[in-house]
């Protein structure tokens, strides 16, 4: 390869050799429906990692409450420092065992009935109220990619007949249409 060397036409822009046509061109842009279709499994990809996220959030609070008054501060660490292992966000977590002032669950007791009233206020007044919102949320997102993946499908189609054989003319108007009877 060798580098173009007039500013003016796309310096350092490399060009094969041999080649002396200039640049090529780019490709063009990509169409509605790609671009819908592509932003719509964004979309989707955000909200199915959300959702499998709050699902082990929501694994390990019931694991936390199903142990009842038995929970110890150290089960609570366990369950949390494994799901920043899997990826969940620590500054989460830090703010919820000090008490979150937004959400109006205070700092993280020690053990025995207080922390279980804790994991139950958070698991009732926190967790599953975001749980409602990310269902529509989700069920959206669904919906949208649908509808892109029918749009992607009628323009892949439409570019497939429109490159088949042109379609015979129109008759000409107060033509008698053929008959299919005779």
């Amino acid at each position: 390869m060798k580098s173009n060397s007039s500013l003016l036409d796309g310096a350092d822009t490399p060009m094969p050799e041999g080649d002396s046509s200039g640049p090529t061109q780019p490709p063009p842009p990509p169409s509605f429906p790609d671009k819908m279709l592509s932003q719509a499994q964004a979309r989707f990809d955000a909200m199915k990692s959300e959702v499998a996220s709050v699902a082990k959030l929501r694994k390990a609070f019931d694991t936390l409450t199903d142990k009842g008054d038995a929970v110890t501060e150290d089960n609570v660490l366990d369950e949390i420092s494994t799901l920043v292992a899997h990826g969940a966000d620590p500054k989460m977590f830090a703010a919820m065992i000090s008490g979150n002032a937004q959400s109006g669950v205070g700092p993280m007791p020690p053990q025995g009935e207080p922390l279980a009233r804790w994991l139950m206020e958070i698991s009732q007044g926190v967790l599953a109220p975001y749980e409602a919102k990310l269902r529509p949320a989700m069920a959206l997102a669904q919906h949208q990619l649908g509808v892109a993946a029918m749009h992607k499908m009628v323009d892949v189609h439409a570019k497939q007949f429109a490159a088949q054989a042109p379609l015979s003319p129109l008759p000409a108007p107060n033509t008698p249409a053929p008959s299919l009877l005779q």
